[in-house]
């Protein structure tokens, strides 16, 4: 098993991060944390443990809760909430996920815990917000219930088909960078002030406010968002195409460098009336656009996606293959980067295969130090070096307030 000391390593070294979440948001933002060398203390309830190590053999578990230590402790009891407000007190960064305003009413309000820690930076994440409208406060969410209230889903799918939700959770991930990037940014203000803030994450709005000139278009204009489906409904070589050997590519003729290229590749004559000198796109469903089009559906329909890919990419048109995880482990520019590694999992013997830290840095690397803890793995080390005893400790797993688990594979 291990339990050994955090090393120093990364940009984030010295910080101290209490995560309290399910699934994916919360728990990713306190993996990023963790990759650049903070210490990420993951507070767990003690009667249900978090789905993702269940969840799909907990792939989840194992590739985002690496690194981090395990506090499984009911945090709302009497001595849980003492514990809790102790720790809070050598903490510099709270990011938690739950429904809207339940911390207020578990009596950890922000200024409970702003007394316990007038430094402390809080994220809350929430599909809904701590504020507003109190029927959609207290709304429970997931990531496609982000999609659906805040606008994105009905954009994903193809006309006439029922709407579906992106995949994989932009609306967890995205409110796990939020709560990183903000967070950090707390931190830099805290700097100049000694006072610490408290960030409200609602993932909704995160949805609306990651599309780009559609809300704009719609509410100065009335234009709405069409579906596009895997084809672009403007412009001509923008979409996903099926190759000969089955498989697909999807490609970009965008740009008036890249439209002069591909056209060259495709034999049609750049510069002539149907493409003009100068054209940065060709417009769908026009002439042109159709002649295009054709040229394109008897390129792919003569060609596998690897040579399209080549001779695409060598003339410096936007294009890539439709890549899966087999093709992406033998992938040169994969190997190259060192996209994919292997870590100990909690067990101290069993290798983990997974994706690596990224983005890289040359000089203070993230790097990963361990695997995801079992259940309540570091109970012990967190609470003595709070000041509690043995004895005391004991008493807190007696009355069902902490539990621990060993390593098992689901």
């Amino acid at each position: 098993m291990i339990n050994s000391p955090k090393p120093e390593f990364g940009l984030l070294s010295g910080l101290r991060v209490i995560m309290i979440g399910l699934s994916v948001a919360a728990p990713f933002a306190g993996e990023l944390y963790a990759e650049h060398g903070a210490d990420v203390i993951w507070i767990e309830n003690p009667k249900a443990v978090d789905s993702a190590r269940v969840a799909r053999k907990g792939g989840s578990w194992q590739q985002d809760r690496r690194n981090m230590r395990s506090l499984t402790m009911n945090y709302r009891s009497e001595k849980g909430k003492e514990a809790f407000l102790r720790l809070i007190s050598t903490t510099d960064v709270l990011i938690e996920a739950s429904v809207g305003g339940s911390f207020d009413r578990a009596g950890l309000s922000d200024e409970v815990l702003w007394q316990a820690n007038p430094g402390l930076i809080i994220a809350h994440i929430s599909g809904f917000g701590q504020t507003g409208s109190p029927e959609y406060v207290k709304r429970a969410s997931y990531d496609p219930i982000a999609q659906a209230f805040g606008c994105v889903m009905r954009m994903n799918g193809v006309e006439g088909l029922p709407s579906m939700p992106a995949m994989p959770f932009p609306g967890d991930y995205s409110a796990a960078f939020y709560a990183f990037g903000m967070s950090l940014a707390a931190l830099y203000k805290r700097h100049q002030t000694g006072k610490g803030e408290s960030i409200d994450i609602a993932q909704y709005e995160l949805m609306i406010r990651l599309q780009a000139n559609y809300p704009t278009d719609y509410l100065r204009y009335g234009l709405d968002y069409v579906k596009e489906g895997p084809h672009s409904l403007i412009c001509a070589g923008y979409g996903t195409y099926k190759c000969a050997d089955g498989n697909e590519i999807y490609t970009l003729l965008l740009g008036a460098g890249a439209v002069e290229r591909g056209l060259k590749v495709l034999g049609l004559e750049y510069g002539s009336e149907d493409f003009p000198a100068g054209s940065t796109l060709v417009p769908i469903n026009t002439p042109a656009g159709d002649k295009l089009e054709a040229a394109l559906q008897e390129y792919f329909s003569s060609h596998t996606a690897q040579e399209v890919e080549e001779a695409f990419c060598a003339a410096r048109v936007p294009c890539s293959r439709l890549m899966n995880y087999e093709q992406a482990k033998v992938n040169p520019q994969y190997m190259a980067r060192e996209v994919f590694t292997t870590w100990t999992a909690a067990d101290g013997k069993t290798l983990i295969p997974g994706v690596n830290v990224m983005p890289k840095l040359a000089r203070n690397p993230g790097r990963i130090w361990r695997g995801a803890p079992n259940v309540g793995m570091d109970n012990e080390d967190i609470l003595s070096q709070l000041g509690y005893s043995d004895g005391e400790i004991k008493e807190m797993y007696e009355q069902g307030i902490l539990d621990r688990k060993e390593y098992f594979e689901p």
